[in-house]
């Protein structure tokens, strides 16, 4: 009996083989077998559970249409699928939402930081911020320093959720983000990746070094579609609030940076 079975398999397998190879990619189904499978389907389906509102249900199935729709997608295609995740724990707790800050017109830098942390009685607008309210002033003297119009530079941050400050995401948070700033690197297509912070650092670089170690040289980020990007590792902003005697290592980074896109 059992050599019967084996042997039956083996025939189906040469028949799937024969029409894999014949482009043969589906299979019609009869109305007496559709209307089979579609009782068995109800029979087996689990009992539905209450509780789950119906809004969360109709934004899943929103960003499974965006997705299939867009492959890839634009950043602004992306950025509306963020608006909509409920991929993690942090959605519940998020207090706006990040999915980053675009100029409008070709990305020639990448800014990576962590997350935004928003503040229980945060100030109106918080949710137009990336890294922060001093913290992107900051970024602003940055960029102006080294001759880059906002248009130019892409700012986004790993996680995507703005948090309460006293909420530490975890790794769990940062991997289910992660295919988010995977995106959005390839439909950007920077020149170059500057990461401010360890975290983000770690991240796209997966290295176990330390920041100071890391920093003021360029390393290579392998991006999901083979493309390579040198990429530039420096302290975030809020580090640098915190410790101002910093910012003459972090303006070396920024020299190190403008040298490279103005030598192309």
């Amino acid at each position: 009996m059992e050599e019967d079975v084996l042997q039956f398999l083996q025939d189906v397998r040469n028949v799937l083989r024969c029409h894999q190879v014949g482009s043969i990619v589906d299979y019609p189904a009869a109305p007496e077998l559709s209307a089979f499978l579609a009782s068995r389907e109800e029979e087996e389906s689990p009992p539905r559970k209450e509780g789950i509102p119906l809004q969360e249900k109709e934004k899943a199935a929103t960003v499974s249409s965006v997705r299939e729709k867009n492959d890839q997608g634009s950043l602004a295609e992306i950025a509306a699928e963020v608006e909509l995740c409920t991929s993690c724990g942090l959605a519940g707790q998020r207090r706006c939402v990040s999915p980053g800050k675009w100029g409008g017109g070709r990305v020639r830098l990448l800014l990576v930081g962590h997350w935004l942390a928003v503040p229980e009685h945060s100030t109106a607008g918080i949710e137009k911020t990336v890294f922060g309210p001093q913290e992107d002033q900051m970024l602003g003297r940055m960029l102006a320093a080294i001759h880059l119009a906002s248009e130019e530079v892409f700012v986004t941050n790993i996680i995507k959720c703005g948090v309460g400050p006293e909420i530490q995401p975890q790794a769990e948070h940062i991997d289910a983000c992660s295919s988010y700033l995977q995106r959005q690197i390839m439909a950007a297509a920077p020149e170059l990746i500057c990461t401010m912070g360890m975290v983000a650092t770690r991240a796209l670089l997966r290295f176990s070094q330390p920041l100071s170690r890391l920093r003021g040289r360029f390393h290579i980020y392998q991006g999901s579609n083979g493309r390579e990007i040198p990429l530039l590792p420096t302290f975030h902003p809020s580090y640098l609030l915190q410790n101002p005697e910093m910012k003459k290592a972090t303006w070396q980074d920024l020299q190190t940076l403008e040298k490279r896109i103005y030598s192309k």
